[in-house]
């Protein structure tokens, strides 16, 4: 299955942990270079540097072929906006 996780930070680290192990195509979205490097590092992820409601970093990311997208920001209006935008385009 393809996930998209929105956000890098430990809900989302976790989230992708877990559905890498059973091994599932995870592609991770966060603003910090930072967090993108360590969740790409430590997993077998594809990390991507961007704004997660942004329809071009969405596009990057693959939406438009992930079975799922799993929305963990630190803040609900990306969350909302991230999925909002993903279902109207993607």
């Amino acid at each position: 299955m393809q996930v998209l996780v929105c956000g890098a930070g430990q809900v989302g680290f976790n989230i992708a942990r877990y559905l890498a192990m059973e091994n599932n195509d995870v592609t991770v979205v966060d603003q910090s270079p930072e967090l993108v490097r360590r969740i790409s590092d430590s997993l077998d992820v594809k990390g991507i540097v961007g704004h997660a409601s942004h329809p071009d970093v969405l596009e990057r990311a693959g939406a438009g072929a992930t079975d799922i997208i799993i929305a963990v920001t630190q803040a609900d209006e990306v969350n909302m906006m991230a999925c909002q935008v993903a279902h109207s385009l993607f």
